[in-house]
């Protein structure tokens, strides 16, 4: 007698997920979605089920449903494989058998911003991935799509976990890949540069609706409708990436064979011999990394199916933090200036488990960091070492000096009163509490130079951003506005109907002149301002943001919008 196979996926059962995915404030109005899709078995059951959804839903009563209402196709040929050509043609035949609008999406590797192709023995997992998702975020932006779809299933949050685990992660980040997250600005620091988005990714998203399904099952629905896949076969190269020697050694444990970790080599009963040795070192990690969980046993020789129900413990236990630290936030945070975040440090002591204090520390750091939203640099790169001298100092000290340990993120103390002027830094120092007044912390912008320096220091073109010739083209074609992401933390816009006819007439000529627009810092906080300079002349201001955040212009019409863009969110 056989045993009864897995499940295919059911047409009900993937709604649930697909809503599970949905952005915290919905989908727009007739927006569209994307799938990666390679060609493979968890693309094109994403893809089939996905577009089987949306049809569906414009045919019933559930089309009320906020969901997007059309789907596209994307595939990327990396170049990097003989079969990547290949994969991607399957790629564009499934979504035309299906009736899904495709793109592929070529990587030029050697074209700027994308670096010269990696060759066999380099580690390519990063740089790999660094320039697919800079080519999905642009087919994302060619197409129209607001969100992006993966297809990473069960297994996959297990590798991404343990991967997690071998650089070091916290118990955060081995509860692996969310549902649901915002693309975020992008890993890059240069506008144009490779894994650069700016602003426009922080309203874009990734979704992954099959993350609760094991492999099996996603094989068993392809079976189940007949879908036609290729598996690529690089995928099963444990010398390739740290991912696949993951996957054959879990693979290899599934089956029962025999396995022992020794350092530098991994010695399995036959794949796992002769790795290169940054992947064998990463799985040497993994192992002690996972010995020392706190939250759940991770017990690598337990099998897929111990080490699905440890991952899902972490990834429920980071939506638990996550909705914690969210309430923490909304009760500690006091009326603060733009850009700025104050905390009542009275209330801070209430916050008792470490893995809640890492978070809240993490979410505040994001949130005023001038590195790009959602990069490790603004969360000052993990460092435990650092992260833990922000906890300890927040938590263990009233009226402590100001500091800063990474993530371009100044703390400081400060003595809040809602009817006084609030008190910052050294002045608060070893003052006696007035009636009305309570100690608290503000998290700021690391300042690049000392304020009363500002206005006279060389700053670095981030800060000092020349936007003459972008203003002047924009002007010429007949453009309403234009928009400029200052230092990631503010939104400049410019209302092109209302600039200053006096501007207009500078920048007609501001080639023979060499007279230039540029938006500058000003105030200890770094907020924006926008001047006009001309050669031997002071700076004439054109519009500075105040403290009440209002914009002056300086008796001009209202051209000009600065908005603070970060967000204190958990997505």
């Amino acid at each position: 007698m056989t045993g009864i196979g897995p499940a295919p996926i059911l047409f009900n059962e993937f709604f649930q997920m697909f809503v599970r995915c949905m952005p915290p404030n919905g989908w727009p109005v007739n927006s569209k979605i994307a799938v990666g899709n390679s060609g493979g078995p968890d693309s094109t059951c994403l893809l089939f089920l996905l577009k089987k959804l949306l049809t569906d839903l414009r045919s019933k009563a559930m089309a009320g449903q906020s969901i997007p209402t059309s789907v596209v196709s994307l595939s990327v040929n990396h170049n990097l494989q003989e079969t990547s050509r290949s994969m991607a043609a399957r790629s564009a035949a499934n979504a035309a058998a299906m009736g899904v609008e495709h793109l592929t999406l070529d990587i030029p590797w050697g074209t700027p911003p994308f670096s010269a192709k990696p060759v066999a023995g380099q580690p390519m997992e990063q740089v790999a991935r660094e320039a697919r998702y800079h080519v999905i975020f642009d087919g994302m932006v060619r197409t129209g799509a607001h969100s992006v779809a993966f297809g990473h299933h069960a297994d996959d949050q297990v590798e991404t976990s343990l991967m997690r685990l071998a650089r070091g992660t916290t118990e955060l980040g081995a509860g692996g890949m969310r549902r649901c997250r915002r693309w975020g600005m992008g890993t890059g620091d240069v506008e144009g540069g490779l894994g650069w988005v700016g602003h426009h990714g922080l309203n874009r998203w990734i979704m992954r609706p099959l993350l609760e399904v094991r492999k099996d099952r996603i094989l068993a629905t392809c079976e189940e409708h007949r879908l036609d896949y290729v598996n690529d076969p690089t995928n099963f190269q444990p010398e390739i990436t740290l991912r696949n020697a993951i996957r054959q050694m879990l693979t290899l444990q599934e089956e029962g064979k025999d396995m022992v970790i020794s350092s530098p080599l991994i010695v399995t009963q036959s794949a796992l011999s002769g790795l290169p040795q940054h992947i064998s070192g990463s799985l040497e990690k993994i192992k002690i990394a996972a010995a020392d969980l706190q939250e759940t046993t991770m017990d690598l020789e337990g099998g897929l199916h111990q080490l699905h129900g440890a991952v899902k413990v972490l990834s429920s236990r980071l939506e638990d933090v996550d909705n914690e630290v969210t309430f923490h936030l909304k009760n500690l945070t006091l009326p603060s200036p733009p850009s700025t975040l104050i905390l009542s440090s009275h209330a801070l002591p209430a916050i008792v488990d470490p893995t809640v204090r890492l978070a809240f520390v993490l979410r505040v750091m994001r949130y005023v960091s001038f590195h790009p939203w959602g990069s490790l640099r603004a969360d000052g790169n993990r460092r435990r070492s650092s992260i833990q001298r922000i906890i300890d100092t927040l938590w263990q000290s009233d009226g402590a000096p100001s500091f800063t340990a990474g993530g371009g993120v100044l703390w400081q103390p400060a003595i809040f009163s809602a009817k006084k002027r609030l008190r910052v830094g050294t002045q608060c120092l070893g003052r006696q509490l007035q009636p009305g007044e309570r100690f608290a912390w503000m998290a700021s912008r690391l300042p690049a130079v000392p304020y009363h320096i500002l206005d006279t220091a060389t700053l670095s073109s981030k800060l000092d951003v020349d936007i003459t010739e972008r203003l002047a083209i924009a002007i010429s074609r007949g453009d309403d506005s234009l928009e400029v992401l200052f230092d990631c933390r503010f939104l400049v816009r410019f209302d092109l109907s209302q600039i200053p006819e006096k501007l207009v007439g500078a920048l007609r000529k501001y080639q023979e002149t060499g007279v230039n627009v540029r938006i500058k810092p000003h105030t200890k906080y770094y907020w924006p301002k926008v001047v006009l300079r001309k050669p031997s002349y002071p700076d004439t201001t054109y519009a500075t943001l105040m403290d009440n955040g209002q914009i002056d212009t300086f008796g001009h019409a209202p051209w000009v919008t600065m908005k603070y863009i970060r967000l204190l969110d958990a997505t």
